[in-house]
């Protein structure tokens, strides 16, 4: 079932997802989180728009893919995303089954009709990749 859009909602502002991934905790009671085995994707909607996105894993949690990212800070290897939450990238790009899971889910309820791996252009922008 394809999902309905109000005037002026753009595909990349939905958080609607399948029933049995678990969205993220608000940002209010998780503000920070720590992803290993992380990639970033950039992506274009059904609508057109175009937002680059983070996939990993959270320790303790599971897999996720995070909103639009906002801001990211090579010398401290934090990505903010249009949620607010600031994730620190630990160690290099990975993969993680739980994680690309999510990613595939999420691309499908979200009519992504194209994805580049992007991690690459955000690797040569950090200072200290190892943590």
């Amino acid at each position: 079932m394809p999902i309905v859009f109000k005037k002026g909602e753009k595909m990349s502002d939905s958080i609607k997802l399948f029933a049995f991934i678990r969205p993220a905790n608000s940002v209010s009671k998780e503000p920070e989180a720590t992803m290993s085995n992380w990639t970033i994707h950039r992506v274009t909607f059904a609508d057109g728009d175009i937002s680059d996105h983070l996939v990993g894993f959270i320790h303790g949690k599971s897999g996720r893919t995070t909103s639009a990212i906002q801001s990211f800070n090579g010398e401290l290897a934090q990505i903010t995303t249009f949620s607010g939450r600031k994730y620190t990238l630990y160690g290099p790009p990975g993969f993680t089954e739980d994680g690309n899971y999510v990613w595939k889910n999420w691309k499908l309820k979200c009519r992504v009709i194209e994805d580049i791996d992007v991690s690459d252009q955000y690797v040569h922008k950090i200072k200290n990749l190892l943590n």
